[in-house]
């Protein structure tokens, strides 16, 4: 995959996958911008905070990799994209159980659940299974 070759986004794919891959950004612009807390507590309970804050940033580049390699028909990319949705929900409901079930909670809750749902469901499934190399 040369950089000439190179999109961020596809419009020809599933509407599921198109909609995962910008969902998918959107998370990773959203954890640069507002922060990365809830995503790095899970790995502060268990391993201490220098893991933490690495986690933080690899999960952070495995959201716009899957997003890019999703978009580029990659089946890394899909892998990299549902390895940080199902994490991302794990991570969510980690600091919802502990801590507090406010607002927020529920919001990110909701995005990370859509975008595990876009990338599991057969129409995304199916075209994976075809296109991908």
């Amino acid at each position: 995959m040369s950089s000439q070759n190179l999109r961020w986004l596809n419009p020809t794919q599933p509407q599921t996958l198109y909609s995962a891959v910008m969902l998918s950004y959107f998370r990773a612009v959203g954890m640069v911008l507002f922060g990365s807390a809830y995503y790095r507590q899970l790995p502060l309970d268990l391993f201490g905070s220098g893991v933490a804050t690495l986690f933080a940033l690899f999960l952070t580049g495995t959201f716009v990799a899957g997003g890019i390699g999703i978009t580029n028909e990659r089946k890394w990319g899909y892998i990299f994209a549902l390895f940080s949705a199902c994490y991302s929900v794990l991570a969510t409901l980690w600091v919802g159980i502990n801590f507090s079930l406010g607002m927020g909670f529920l919001l990110r809750l909701m995005f990370d659940i859509v975008l595990v749902v876009l990338l599991v469901h057969p129409h995304s499934r199916s075209y994976k299974k075809i296109w991908f190399r």
